[in-house]
């Protein structure tokens, strides 16, 4: 099989929608299924796919978010 970004984000997504996964276990339960190293992939992510993985993994408190405000001095 050969696989393309476009079908990648596309196989996340109908994991995403049809078994109710988050972005992040889509993505692995993908890999698992192919029998794939969740490394191998990286190179296969969409900037949408992406901007999603990070608004979960945030929302997860995963990953922080960098914080812009600054204390008046």
């Amino acid at each position: 099989m050969i696989l393309t970004k476009k079908k990648f984000a596309t196989s996340v997504e109908e994991l995403v929608i049809e078994k109710k996964l988050s972005y992040i276990d889509a993505i692995v339960y993908f890999c698992q299924q192919n029998h794939l190293e969740p490394e191998s992939v990286k190179g296969l992510i969409t900037p949408p796919l992406k901007e999603k993985i990070e608004a979960e993994a945030i929302e997860l408190r995963v990953l922080k978010t960098e914080s812009k405000a600054k204390l008046p001095i």
